[in-house]
C-alpha cells in the first residue's frame, strides 16, 4: 500500500472516531480498533521515511474535519520527526483543544504536560 492509501484510510478511520457512541460497545470497539490501525499507518509511515514523507503527513495538520488534524498532530510529536514550524502547528492545535474543562480537554492537558516534560 503506497503512502497516499495509508493517508486516505488514515483520515476515514478519524471519521470513525468522531462518530463514537460511547454508551455503545460495538462502536467503542470500533473506535479502539481504529485508534490502534492509526497509529499503525504512522508507523508504516515513518519506516518508509522519504524526504516528503513528513510534509505529506503534516498535511493533515490542515484538515479540521472529524478532529484529523489533532489526530495527526499527535502522531506526529509521537512519532513522526518534524521542524520546528511543524511541531508549532502541531502544538498550537493541541493546545487548543486543551481550553476548557471537558473530558477531551482535560486529556490532552496532561497529554501536554507529559510531552512538555518529555522535550526539555
Amino acid at each position: 500500500m503506497i503512502k497516499k492509501d495509508l493517508i486516505e484510510e488514515y483520515k476515514s478511520l478519524a471519521a470513525t472516531c468522531a462518530c463514537t457512541d460511547y454508551s455503545d460497545k460495538a462502536s467503542v470497539k470500533s473506535r479502539n480498533k481504529a485508534v490502534g490501525r492509526m497509529y499503525k499507518i504512522v508507523e508504516a509511515i515513518a519506516n518508509e521515511q522519504t524526504p516528503e514523507t513528513p510534509n505529506e503527513f503534516a498535511d493533515l495538520l490542515d484538515i479540521p474535519e472529524h478532529k484529523i488534524s489533532l489526530w495527526a498532530a499527535v502522531h506526529i510529536l509521537e512519532r513522526l520527526p518534524t521542524d520546528k514550524e511543524k511541531e508549532e502547528k502541531a502544538l498550537t492545535i493541541i493546545k487548543t483543544e486543551s481550553q476548557g474543562d471537558s473530558a477531551d480537554a482535560i486529556g490532552y492537558q496532561f497529554w501536554l504536560k507529559n510531552w512538555n516534560e518529555n522535550n526539555k
